[in-house]
């Protein structure tokens, strides 16, 4: 059966789709990021001792592997969520929650929004290709979602940018009360930004589609 999926992949350009959608992807994050430092601003890390980072890292690689790379050395990438990607639609709403759980660890890291960012842009795409009938299946087998965000986890915590990446990776806090530390963005403050983004969105488009409206009643 591995053999049959890997030759129909192989024949589709299957894992050459996928990983161009990645790239096209990213490349637009690249520049998004680059436009807003807004990007820049990290999550509160949890407190937590080296060890204990440690074991949580290793947990997320778990997460990661299970839900693509169950089966290491085959031909192709089999894990749950490769299983659960061709189950149509409840499939891959329960492998986005599955792979929500491994971003929410991240998280706890007190990682900045530019990852964040990166890491949801990664398993939207691997839900959204569940829609697609056959062919949105094999590209979901090989978009490892999961393993791209564990990669882009590991490329930061070790080398995260700044000086506040370095006092985030030692799980340092400010001990204020007053508020968060320079650079550092509480859930509450993200969640609020994201409501006016959509506000702001929802009456632009209201706006745009009163306009078209307008625009065809008036007399050629």
């Amino acid at each position: 059966m591995n053999y049959i999926k890997k030759k129909i992949a192989v024949g589709l350009h299957v894992p050459q789709l996928a990983e161009k959608a990645r790239k096209k992807g990213i490349e637009q994050l690249n520049i998004l990021e680059k436009k807003h430092s807004y990007f820049d601003q990290t999550l509160p890390p949890r407190r937590m001792t080296e060890n204990e980072r440690k074991k949580r890292m290793k947990k997320i690689s778990r997460i990661a592997n299970s839900l693509d790379n169950a089966i290491p050395h085959s031909p192709i990438p089999i894990g749950i969520d490769t299983i659960l990607g061709f189950i149509p639609i409840i499939g891959g709403l329960l492998g986005w929650f599955l792979a929500l759980y491994q971003i929410y660890l991240s998280t706890t890291f007190g990682i900045p929004l530019w990852l964040l960012m990166r890491m949801m842009y990664n398993i939207t795409v691997d839900f959204l290709f569940t829609f697609i009938p056959v062919l949105g299946g094999f590209l979901h087998m090989f978009y490892k979602a999961n393993l791209y965000n564990y990669e882009e986890m590991c490329n930061w915590y070790d080398n995260p940018s700044g000086e506040y990446g370095q006092r985030v990776k030692a799980g340092e806090r400010s001990s204020s009360a007053a508020g968060p530390p320079p650079g550092e963005i509480t859930w509450t403050q993200l969640g609020k930004d994201l409501a006016q983004l959509v506000i702001k969105s929802m009456n632009s488009t209201k706006k745009s589609v009163i306009e078209q409206r307008n625009n065809k009643k008036k007399p050629e």
